[in-house]
């Protein structure tokens, strides 16, 4: 784009009140992972508990994503965005409200966060959609990176915060700090002009549930889009799952507690920074597929070498490694999609990417689990070998396939506007 994505028009302008938007829902995202996670290890001392509390914040992706992304088709994209935002302000007042009163229970938390959960399935459809809205097809790796670099500005800032607040105001102030951070991503949202879409959402005339299966013949037909699917549903379960015992390696191998929680969860956020960077200047690179079979590797790697870390600096900087890996993982699916679907079906091709990452409790479930009877490092180093050895599998379908061998292995074809 001649002027740049932060340009002086319409849409650069609605560009920016995203961005701003993200940076609020994200901080909410970062602060809530931090402050809940503590909370439930607090309250349980149990590995498998945040296991459950894992499965209560994915499990909803994989019921509605595949309804989010055909919503994100027929629906105001960012009408979608204001409600996710103002429900995520009353997640955060209502756990604020629990925890003061001493009210809270494990059951509230896991209640609460599913709920949210099945409304924060509709976020990224629409978000992302809305960013290839704004930028268009040639600038969609870019536009998608600039939006994750919000998330991540925010979520180094927040893990900081999140983690040296919890032991001066407690969790009950983190919780209120989220609920005033998705509320700014409502207001930036509200004062956004109304955005066109690159397909006119409301002109669809196919019932919802024919929206629906248009979605499912795109995944069966599109091997490029049913590839990814499948790597996202089992780095769900295996690489990004890790995550689940951030904060038992925090309190009982590091010694760090919540601080050393916030700082942890901000070196994946640092990772993603350089990640996002990195991919922005790489808008018009073609092989994204090798990028993304590169990210995995990494992102296998690098968690087999955290598990068997017993210092606070070197597992801070393993976990930039793992962030940067993880965001360029994301990313790179998330484009790779856009740009393999036609227009009118982008909003539902993310949701079922959504709905792909609903079988990450089945990893939350086996990591807490193995991590209850064989200790954290032991379930930590098993899972980042399954990664490695998935990225084998898919090296080999990969050249058995040919894509690694053809043009359409390294050139993804852009969807005509």
């Amino acid at each position: 784009m001649g002027s740049g994505i932060f340009g002086n028009g319409l849409l650069s302008q609605n560009f920016k009140w995203l961005w701003i938007a993200t940076l609020g829902s994200s901080a909410g995202t970062w602060v809530q992972q931090v402050a809940v996670g503590w909370l439930v290890l607090e309250m349980t001392d149990s590995p498998l508990a945040l296991g459950f509390l894992a499965v209560a914040r994915a499990a909803p992706f994989l019921v509605f994503g595949m309804l989010a992304g055909a919503a994100a088709d027929r629906l105001d994209r960012r009408h979608l965005l204001m409600v996710v935002q103002a429900c995520g302000t009353v997640y955060g007042l209502s756990m604020t409200i629990l925890v003061l009163t001493h009210l809270i229970v494990l059951w509230h938390v896991l209640a609460l966060t599913f709920l949210f959960g099945c409304v924060h399935a509709f976020d990224s459809p629409s978000r992302q959609s809305l960013v290839y809205d704004l930028v268009g097809a040639e600038e969609a790796l870019r536009g998608i990176s600039l939006n994750s670099i919000a998330q991540r500005i925010t979520g180094v800032l927040s893990g900081i915060l999140s983690g040296a607040l919890i032991p001066v105001v407690g969790v009950e102030g983190c919780f209120l700090l989220m609920a005033v951070s998705y509320a700014m991503g409502v207001a930036s949202l509200f004062v956004m002009q109304p955005v066109s879409a690159r397909h006119p959402v409301t002109a669809e005339r196919s019932g919802f549930w024919d929206s629906v299966s248009a979605g499912l013949d795109l995944v069966r037909t599109n091997p490029v889009v049913r590839l990814l699917i499948v790597l996202s549903m089992a780095a769900e379960m295996f690489a990004f799952s890790h995550a689940t015992l951030t904060p038992v390696f925090a309190r009982d191998i590091l010694l760090s507690g919540p601080i050393g929680l916030g700082l942890l969860s901000s070196a994946r956020a640092v990772g993603g920074i350089i990640a996002t960077f990195v991919l922005a200047s790489l808008t018009y690179y073609q092989d994204k597929v090798r990028l993304l079979l590169l990210a995995l590797a990494l992102f296998g790697f690098a968690l087999v070498f955290f598990s068997f870390s017993t210092s606070f600096l070197l597992s801070f900087v393993i976990l930039v490694v793992i962030g940067g890996a993880a965001t360029s993982f994301d990313l790179l699916q998330q484009t790779i999609l856009q740009l393999n679907v036609p227009n009118e079906l982008r909003g539902r091709v993310m949701g079922y990417w959504v709905a792909s990452l609903g079988f990450g409790p089945i990893g939350h479930l086996e990591l807490g689990a193995l991590a209850t009877f064989a200790g954290a490092p032991t379930a930590q180093m098993t899972n980042g070998v399954v990664v490695v050895l998935l990225l084998l599998a898919a090296l080999a379908w990969l050249r058995r396939s040919g894509m690694l061998r053809t043009p359409a292995g390294h050139a993804v074809p852009v969807a005509t506007e």
